[in-house]
């Protein structure tokens, strides 16, 4: 009866594990997801927000600065319901000088976006 080796079996679990936590990391640290500058929550009328209010760093699926309609937006760069914005209205630049109204549901999903004067 052979006892086999230890090493050989300790050594594929080591080798797997590695990627599976990649890979969680991936999902869970938002990898690839890009900033969006906003102000604070705004009960209405986010385009009324002083403009140098606009410094917070918020985070979404989308490429562009400002998400479109639907994306789920994060304060911090986890994918995790609990860091969902909270529900409100945002002023978000669009990274050009340009603002607009974002307005957030109870989901954490973008619902709407109007452009500031």
């Amino acid at each position: 009866m052979a006892l086999g080796n230890a090493n050989t079996q300790a050594q594929s679990r080591g080798k797997n594990k590695p990627v599976i936590v990649k890979r969680r990391r991936q999902v869970v640290a938002a990898k690839g997801y890009g900033t969006v500058t906003s102000s604070t929550v705004q009960g209405r009328d986010a385009c009324a927000v002083n403009s140098s209010s606009v410094t917070r760093v918020y985070y979404s699926g989308g490429a562009s600065p400002v998400p479109r309609v639907g994306d789920k937006v994060y304060a911090r760069k986890r994918v995790s319901d609990r860091y969902l914005l909270q529900a409100g209205e945002y002023k978000v630049s669009d990274g050009r000088g340009g603002y607009a109204a974002m307005t957030i549901d109870s989901n954490g999903r973008v619902s709407g976006l109007a452009g500031c004067r």
